[in-house]
């Protein structure tokens, strides 16, 4: 948040300092290639990195909840057709995927949010079918249904706020998966040129590894930081939301 009030130079500002500068008072962690702050770069990095991370995680989120709650309430042929495009985009790896289609629609910010995004709602549409299943037959559920609550009601107002607390821990945990995929295809050069992140300062990095070690490792402290970070959260939220599961 405080990112461009704490950074001290523009990320992509070359020329700053002296290229390859180990680190020192001035420059924390020291420079890249082109002369550029690696600190301003990982403190905006941080920010584009959780963008994209809760954005694409709510994308995902959204889709799978309505796919997962169609095809747990209605069951049937719904529920044959919709799992069978679920196992589609589970059996297909979601990483070689977003780099064709990144690669085909543009390597611009909000094409790979979107792409992360449409490929990561899987999870969560199972996990709320399962719960949609568990659910539906309760005596709760059949006493709204016999007072004469439509479809509707039923899935919005009876099911969907007992299912949610399993949904919020896995949304989460796709937080730190988009923003991985994210770093993972800047890393391979088809991230958005134009908007600093992790991946594109290791993907920079790795052209100079072997003559200086920080432009690479302090992004990579910082991804792998975050990335733990989540994952504990996530769980967290899972012990605190179901207690009764364990």
């Amino acid at each position: 948040m405080f990112g461009p009030i704490i950074a001290p130079y523009r990320p992509q500002t070359t020329g700053v300092g002296p290229a390859v500068q180990p680190p020192d008072l001035q420059f924390p962690m020291g420079t890249d290639d082109l002369g550029r702050d690696v600190l301003s770069g990982v403190l905006w990095g941080a920010r584009v990195s959780l963008a994209v991370g809760i954005l694409a995680s709510l994308i995902a989120t959204s889709v799978g909840i309505v796919m997962g709650a169609v095809s747990g309430f209605y069951g049937g042929l719904i529920d044959d057709t919709l799992m069978r495009i679920t196992e589609v985009f589970l059996v297909i790896p979601s990483f070689v995927l977003a780099l064709i289609l990144v690669a085909t629609l543009g390597a611009s910010i909000w094409n790979i949010i979107l792409v992360i995004g449409v490929l990561s709602w899987p999870s969560t549409a199972r996990i709320v079918r399962g719960e949609f299943l568990s659910l539906r037959e309760r005596e709760y559920v059949l006493a709204a249904r016999a007072i004469g609550e439509g479809n509707r009601a039923l899935i919005f107002r009876e099911l969907l706020p007992n299912a949610i607390t399993t949904v919020i821990p896995n949304g989460v945990l796709q937080v730190s998966s988009a923003i991985l995929l994210e770093a993972g295809v800047s890393f391979l050069g088809l991230g958005d040129p134009n908007v600093p992140s992790w991946g594109m300062m290791l993907n920079s990095a790795m052209q100079i590894l072997r003559s200086a070690w920080w432009p690479g490792l302090f992004p990579g402290i910082a991804l792998s930081s975050l990335a733990i970070a989540l994952n504990l959260m996530g769980d967290g939220l899972n012990d605190a939301l179901n207690p009764k599961a364990y």
